[in-house]
């Protein structure tokens, strides 16, 4: 028993220390958000801007790990603002005056925020004026009177559109250029995967792996921001896709190999200054790579993370041979909606949900008359999410984060508020708060949501208006208004037709096996941009593995359930076949062979289905081959089904 205390107390504080960890660009985006928390509030206070707590949270809101997508979240930001400003108007002449369509129209405007959130392309747009549009119609029933009814709506638009655009002015002077932030990102993957490879116990895998796979969208940011670096695009695929080959690969290789490890870590380390070279100097491709004579392994793991290293090292040189293997993307249609907008009933039906969420709330603190608790609207908005495990996560995170930001604001309000004498006081007191809020905020989805929840409490309860506050009840209202709004998404999304992350889970690792099915089928062998989309799933079935601890009702259920790590393992060991396979040019005399293991793969996703009885490979078939069919023959044998 204290072996297994001491060992959870252990994987929690590494998981808090690397939670924490302050690096170089988290200490800039934390001097980001509290100055520029700051300064909206200087600015509120100085021109009496309404809502001032709101227009402080909103710098949380549009500020983003680089400048690229901090500008882009702020004009969605103005055009989501300006679009709900405009339809509020509308719905005014509507009911203004009466408010039994004031319900409808509320239920309409949640419903179509929700549903257009999660099908159109312009999904945070979206969001955000769907939000702000049910903001707006609950205004109606605090303000009777139509002139000052509009002239707040007005206002809200600039509440919305001044922080915005204190935040893009911050990161225009201050930001991370996406290019300078991928590069160093790259970089320090490159060297954090050599340390990896030589000791499996330096860094978890799949942390590795998650950084990598957001590398990518990073790096579409890149190329958006300068487009001479297109040239570049498919070089920068190609090198993405090998380090997560190579760090599955060498997650299974045998201790015993102590060389190749140590050889592989080496040729990492020189693929990443090979990148660095090139990037910093747009210099030609080098020649191919000429390694130093390495001694060919004997087992088919340690010959396949041979090969991958070598492809790595002569991509990030540049050489065209193994750039030219990856395919462009063909280019898809921009569309609206997703294909599966009008077919899937689950766009709709998670619609429904926030609705009633919503309703919910709403009626709750209309019908007490109760209207200090109207941030349970607000919750309903940012707590709802696709599962109910997901939905749990986020609301442990929201109700710590607003315990814990109203606790700081109470004890100001009681000790601080009434020794400050002018603005630049309370801004010093908000920049300070808001550092230790971003601290959170700026980690992983695994916290980051506490840090947001404790900003937005903290500004609640401490700006409440133009001047110093003693007063609780405010702040008291708003913590119970948060809570009451996770109440009831708990209770609608709990009951109303409930989505498992542990099932989303399963549907991923499927959608992983039924790609290397498809792989193992395919007469052209494996694809970099197969395995990682392959990686992708498997990340996205780790994240909803671990919401699904937040759903009671599947705890049991969960214990029957295949773990996570047979699909990695048989998506490794089917990319080893298949590697070992190319280098050892059996490719017709495996095709047989691996579409045997493709319909045994067929047959884990089928419960129904007998899985194929297996033929012995041909007699010309190398040893490595027979060592890599026979690691994807055991993985596929000690799991009955996936789904």
């Amino acid at each position: 028993m204290i072996t297994q205390a001491e060992t959870a107390t252990d994987q929690i504080s590494s998981f808090v220390g690397r939670e924490l960890a302050l690096t170089p660009e988290r200490r800039r985006s934390i001097a980001r958000i509290s100055l520029g928390c700051a300064v909206m509030v200087a600015v509120t206070m100085t021109f009496k801007v309404p809502l001032p707590a709101y227009a402080a949270y909103l710098v949380f809101i549009a500020s983003q790990e680089d400048a690229a997508s901090t500008l882009k979240t702020s004009l969605g930001g103005v055009v989501a603002a300006t679009i709900a400003v405009a339809i509020s108007l509308l719905f005014y002449i509507f009911d203004a005056g009466e408010p039994a369509l004031r319900i409808p129209l509320l239920a309409l405007s949640t419903f179509a925020g929700a549903f257009f959130t999660r099908t159109s392309s312009l999904g945070p747009i979206a969001f955000l004026s769907g939000y702000i549009l049910v903001l707006t119609q609950t205004l109606a029933d605090e303000i009777p009177f139509t002139d000052p009814l509009t002239h707040q709506l007005l206002w809200l638009w600039v509440v919305v559109a001044a922080p915005i655009a204190v935040t893009a002015t911050m990161h225009l002077l201050f930001g991370e250029s996406p290019v300078a932030l991928s590069q160093q990102r790259a970089a320090n993957l490159f060297e954090r995967l050599a340390r990896h490879v030589e000791d499996p116990c330096s860094e978890p895998a799949n942390r590795l792996r998650d950084e990598l796979i957001a590398l990518s969208q990073l790096k579409n940011k890149a190329l958006q921001w300068d487009k001479q670096l297109k040239v570049f695009a498919q070089e920068d695929d190609t090198l993405i896709a090998l380090l997560l080959e190579t760090l599955a690969i060498s997650s299974h290789l045998s201790d015993e190999d102590p060389d190749t490890r140590r050889n592989a870590s080496a040729a990492i380390r020189a693929a990443g200054r090979a990148f660095v070279r090139r990037r910093h100097s747009h210099a030609e491709p080098e020649r191919p790579s000429s390694l130093d004579p390495v001694k060919p392994s004997t087992q088919a793991t340690g010959r396949s993370l041979q090969c991958a290293v070598r492809e790595l090292l002569d991509c990030a040189r540049g050489v065209a041979a193994v750039v030219a293997r990856v395919e462009p993307a063909s280019p898809g249609t921009h569309r609206f909606l997703v294909p599966d907008a009008l077919l899937n009933r689950g766009h709709a039906r998670f619609a429904i949900k926030v609705m009633l969420a919503v309703l919910g709330s709403y009626a709750t603190y209309t019908l007490l008359d109760w209207p200090g608790i109207r941030t349970a609207v607000t919750t309903c908005f940012f707590v709802s999410l696709s599962t109910f495990g997901e939905s749990m996560h986020k609301f442990t995170l929201r109700a710590s984060g607003a315990l814990i930001g109203g606790l700081m604001a109470g004890l100001c309000i009681v000790f601080v508020m009434p020794l400050l004498t002018d603005i630049g006081q309370l801004c010093l007191l908000i920049a300070a708060v808001s550092a230790f809020a971003a601290w959170i905020s700026t980690g992983s989805q695994a916290i980051s949501y506490a840090g947001m929840q404790l900003a937005f409490a903290f500004f609640l309860g401490v700006l409440q208006d133009y001047g110093p506050n003693t007063d609780l009840t405010v702040l008291r209202d708003r913590i119970v208004g948060i809570l009451i709004g996770n109440l009831w998404v708990t209770l609608v999304f709990a009951s109303l037709w409930p989505v498992s992350a542990a099932q989303q889970a399963r549907a991923l690792r499927a959608a992983a096996l039924k790609k290397i099915s498809a792989m193992l089928r395919s007469s052209h062998g494996r694809s970099y941009q197969d395995f990682f989309l392959i990686q992708q799933d498997l990340s996205r079935a780790d994240t909803m593995q671990a919401r699904a601890a937040f759903e009671w009702r599947n705890i049991s259920k969960n214990k029957q359930e295949p773990s996570l790590d047979a699909a990695e393992r048989i998506a490794t060991h089917a990319l080893i076949l298949l590697r070992v396979r190319d280098a050892e040019s059996h490719g017709t005399a495996m095709t047989e062979a691996n579409a045997q293991l493709a319909l045994q793969i067929d047959a884990l996703l089928d419960a129904g289905q007998a899985p194929p009885r297996m033929s012995d490979l041909p007699e010309t078939t190398s040893s490595l081959l027979h060592q890599a069919r026979a690691q994807l023959e055991e993985d596929l044998g000690h799991v009955t089904r996936f789904r």
